[in-house]
């Protein structure tokens, strides 16, 4: 061909070949990253499926332990108020005797987050939702345990189990309730808990854990039901 003085023609056909080459390369590459896409888009559409059931769940958990935690702050009020005014006893106390022992804990659904974090947080294509998801399960919902259980086991086993199991005689075993069993209370020595200034001085602290405990829950609940909204909509957008 170059004897022939055809090397333009020859050159012509080369580049061609080669860019018909790469077109198809090229090509292929997108078809391969358009399944991926559409692979990822079927996964990151069941995470989050699965994650909005987990926020369910959290939602339903975390009313009824706030609801728990207000009902217990009552009967410690009224506990406060027969104990502090010397009230005469009767046995419509020994519910709020036993009630104010009474610890809601809290147990968070979190399977679909841990999916995802073992996949890789890129699934989650929004950038918002991602933050969003990371914030509420890996900072909110671990302080929220943690607080939880330093309320409680620096407290309950040194201060109050000592002195319940000082005044009161358990009976009438209720039905358990998240995992913690109600029960009636009948004072041993009433007239020695009248007088028992640091089982008095206890239980207030008791019912100020109630309070701050619901309102950790209620704070995590308010960022539980944005999340759902968040994930609700990003479902009804993929």
């Amino acid at each position: 061909m170059l004897s022939e003085s055809k090397f333009s023609k020859y050159l012509l056909y080369a580049i061609g070949e080669i860019v018909l080459v790469v077109v198809g390369i090229l090509i292929a590459l997108q078809i391969n990253t358009l399944n991926q896409n559409r692979i990822d888009l079927k996964i990151e559409r069941q995470l989050l499926s699965e994650l909005l059931e987990n926020l369910d769940v959290n939602e339903r958990r975390l009313r009824k332990s706030i609801e728990e935690e207000y009902r217990t702050g009552r009967s410690i009020q009224y506990v406060v108020d027969v104990l502090e005014n010397k009230r005469a006893h009767n046995d419509s106390m020994n519910f709020h005797f036993g009630r104010a022992d009474f610890t809601s804990d809290i147990i968070i659904a979190k399977t679909a987050f841990e999916a995802i974090k073992s996949r890789g947080f890129q699934i989650i294509t929004k950038n918002t939702l991602r933050k969003a998801i990371i914030d509420l399960f890996d900072s909110e919902y671990t302080v929220l345990i943690a607080q939880t259980v330093r309320l409680e086991d620096q407290f309950w086993p040194t201060a109050s189990l000592p002195l319940f199991h000082k005044h009161f005689r358990i009976v009438d075993l209720k039905a358990r309730t998240f995992e913690k069993t109600l029960y009636d209370a009948v004072p041993i020595n009433y007239k020695a808990l009248l007088q028992d200034e640091a089982y008095i001085n206890m239980i207030k602290h008791r019912g100020s854990f109630r309070y701050a405990g619901a309102d950790l829950k209620g704070a995590a609940l308010k960022k539980t039901l944005a999340l759902k909204e968040q994930v609700e909509h990003e479902l009804n957008t993929l």
